[in-house]
């Protein structure tokens, strides 16, 4: 901020009152410069009409004058120089009180404005210039008072002349003080107000930044064990592929053929394998739509089954079709990934993953449930909480539920768990339906 304009401070930031005061500079220059000159224009015809203090605004030469000085601060308006323009008007409005106020010897009403403009000055320009264009005027004041006493004045006035003079002279300088100690403080009052708001802007940005890590981080976990789970079935796939290249290296032309369209559709069933780890690998997060659970959990479906181990079965009971409901498909689809995982490390051997969804009241549901091991109370009690794992040290970061968790607050749902030890665990999910989840927005 320069120590000097108002007006140059306010026009380097985006305040919202940098456009109501911008308008007003405009605006303002250009109706004066109109006034001003369809004023003098029409003293002209005057009998002696050019600079006189039988005249209002003592005739057409202060009008003319300043009328091409409040059309420059137009200009500079139009060209979007908010301190230039504002810097122009005072020139012309100090120029015309002084030029209309010189003729009648300090008896004049444009020797009012001083005080005004003075405070103005030094507030909006600064205590330099404002100070400047101060005692510029009070000069000239005085000058007039000196040069052409009490013209126009009755004489019984003409007595107190000097003392009216030098009273409104001080008056004016006074209201520049004035004026310097309040361009001061507002100064202050600004500096602290934008530093307040680059300070938020940075803390806003700051804090968008954790929040994406933060959603990254709560991905690791997920995405390192369903690539252990990809990397498992890709090798036995390639076990298959380096069986179907011998079997047709050691045939004629005809086996080889057959071999060959077997490898390629053993690598069309891997493909997928990998689009869904790249998928849940990828930052971007969507956004909620009006979204149908029983069509996502078909879909998570398909693509859960090839991933997981032969020993573990996925059963499906998903109906045809459910309300909708307000939401993030991928964070679903991230969310069944971490119930299904865990679900999935919970099973000693053979077991079963069973995938169930429905409606009641004005809610959907969906539930992941194993046949595993099950959780004590006092772990069920904590499985929310960021970084706690009953995983051995470096198998695990804690992050897989609270993303679940997350996601499902998120979308104004609730989970509720149910576990045993030696009896599996349930996780359902429950969200209102779309009418109701709007309703709890709004409100």
């Amino acid at each position: 901020m320069s120590p000097e304009s108002l007006f140059d401070f306010l026009a380097s930031t985006r305040l919202p009152l940098v456009s109501s005061l911008s308008t007003i500079v405009g605006w303002l220059s250009l109706g004066l410069a109109l006034a001003t000159a369809v004023f003098g224009t029409a003293c002209l015809f005057v009998d002696g009409g050019l600079w006189t203090a039988a005249l209002p605004w003592s005739g057409a030469l202060p009008s003319l004058v300043a009328a091409p000085i409040f059309f420059v601060a137009w200009r500079h308006w139009r060209a979007a120089a908010l301190p230039r323009a504002a810097s122009w008007l005072f020139a012309a409005l100090f120029t015309l009180a002084m030029l209309a106020n010189l003729p009648c010897g300090g008896f004049s009403p444009a020797a009012y404005l001083h005080p005004v403009l003075a405070l103005l000055a030094t507030v909006g320009l600064g205590v330099v210039p404002g100070l400047t264009w101060t005692l510029v005027a009070v000069t000239v004041l005085l000058l007039g008072a000196m040069v052409r006493p009490g013209e126009g004045v009755p004489a019984a006035v003409l007595p107190e002349l000097w003392l009216h003079v030098t009273s409104l002279a001080a008056i004016t300088l006074a209201s520049a003080l004035a004026g310097a100690i309040t361009n001061r403080l507002l100064g202050m009052a600004l500096l602290t107000a934008e530093a307040q708001r680059r300070k938020n802007v940075e803390s806003s940005r700051a804090l968008r930044h954790r929040e994406k890590l933060l959603r990254h981080a709560l991905r690791v976990e997920t995405i390192g064990d369903l690539a252990g789970m990809v990397c498992h079935q890709l090798r036995n796939s390639f076990q298959v592929l380096m069986g179907h290249a011998a079997l047709g290296a050691m045939g004629d032309e005809a086996e080889r053929g057959r071999r060959l369209q077997l490898i390629e559709s053993a690598l069309a069933e891997a493909r997928p394998l990998l689009d869904q780890l790249m998928s849940l690998a990828h930052p971007d997060e969507g956004a909620s739509e009006a979204c149908d659970v029983a069509a996502c959990l078909r879909q998570f479906e398909a693509q859960a089954r090839p991933v997981l181990p032969q020993a573990v079965q996925l059963r499906a009971e998903i109906p045809e079709r459910l309300p909708p409901v307000l939401l993030n498909p991928r964070g679903l689809v991230h969310a069944l990934w971490n119930l299904v995982i865990n679900a999935r490390q919970a099973i000693e051997g053979e077991g079963l993953i069973t995938l169930r969804c429905g409606a009641d009241g004005h809610q959907v549901w969906l539930e992941v449930q194993d046949t595993g091991v099950g959780m004590p109370p006092e772990v069920r009690a904590r499985i929310f909480e960021p970084y706690f794992t009953t995983k051995p040290p470096g198998q695990g970061t804690g992050l897989g539920l609270t993303a679940v968790d997350r996601f499902v607050r998120g979308s104004n749902g609730l989970v509720q768990v149910d576990s045993e030890v030696g009896r599996g665990t349930t996780f359902r999910l429950r969200f209102p339906q779309l009418q109701s989840a709007a309703q709890t927005r709004s409100a």
